[in-house]
């Protein structure tokens, strides 16, 4: 009994100290697990899908391929999913690999990014 009370003094006060050393990820040239992979490079973008009127403010995160055709999107970080329409933006179509949309009645198609040769999502 008295050896669970020393090993848990001893725990306590070494999570204090880790925690107040301002413990730092070295990561090492690796990617950092602790930043989100979606979301990073929004820059100047608009907030939301519905304040976007050009299509180089769209950005294609992400496609996901459900049961009977029912896919979905991200773009901007918003799940979107054919026929949704956000201001003047309209989802037409996603497919494996892109997205058609329309904006202010004029069609566009996205395609996911590619990162080192490899197309995303393959």
């Amino acid at each position: 009994m008295n050896r669970k009370i020393v090993y848990t003094i001893i725990a306590a006060v070494g999570c204090g100290y880790w925690a107040s050393a301002g413990f730092c990820y070295e990561s090492n040239g690796k990617r950092d697990p602790f930043i989100p992979l979606i979301g990073q490079e929004k820059g100047n973008r608009p907030s939301s899908l519905e304040e976007i009127t050009l299509i180089e403010d769209v950005l294609l995160e992400g496609i996901a391929i459900g049961p009977m055709g029912k896919n979905i999107a991200i773009l901007n970080g918003q799940m979107v999913k054919e026929k949704d329409k956000f201001g003047v933006i309209q989802i037409k179509k996603i497919s494996k690999n892109t997205v058609e949309l329309s904006i202010d009645e004029k069609i566009h198609t996205l395609s996911l990014q590619e990162e080192k040769g490899i197309k995303v999502g393959e």
